[in-house]
């Protein structure tokens, strides 16, 4: 395997789609909680109606941010290095930040892998560009091309979980 290897992320249609589903439920449920229900009838009070828009907000939030998160993978690249670091390039920011896996954190299967990143350099908290680099991370094969799906699983469990060297110094 060679290295430098560069990962180009793409949104997967599938994680998309089961995050629509999902909240797809969550607002069937919200349909059926007593206390939310008398807001459509009209006889609602104040509290039940603050109650009812928070719900409601709450679950848009959580629709937007989850669709925002699969579909910043679109100008996201990968940069695999040999000794398990991983530099991560985002599209519109004005270098790439050089990264870690957490130790512990990665978890590769057959459909999807999971792993946090952890800054080697220090990075400041808010980037000028407005582009922020992601600090975890779930792809399943459907985020990268087809082969460059077991590539990444091998760099996993093979180079990006070894134990952090420290260097003695003489004296």
């Amino acid at each position: 395997m060679q290295f430098p290897f560069e990962l180009k992320l793409q949104p997967s249609r599938l994680v998309m789609a089961s995050v629509l589903v999902a909240h797809l439920a969550a607002a069937l449920a919200l349909f059926h909680v007593p206390a939310l229900g008398d807001v459509v009838d009209g006889e609602a009070s104040f509290s039940r109606i603050l109650a009812a828009t928070l719900a409601w907000a709450v679950w848009c939030l959580s629709l937007v941010r989850a669709l925002r998160a699969e579909r910043s993978k679109r100008g996201c690249s990968l940069w695999l290095e040999d000794d398990g670091l991983v530099e991560v390039l985002v599209d519109g920011a004005e270098q790439g930040v050089l990264c870690r896996v957490r130790p512990h954190s990665a978890v590769a299967l057959d459909w999807a892998v999971w792993f946090r990143l952890l800054a080697v350099e220090p990075v400041s908290t808010q980037p000028v560009s407005g582009v922020r680099t992601p600090t975890c991370m779930m792809l399943l094969a459907s985020n990268v091309q087809d082969q460059d799906w077991r590539l990444l699983r091998i760099w996993l469990r093979h180079r990006a979980d070894r134990p952090v060297v420290a260097v003695d110094s003489p004296g």
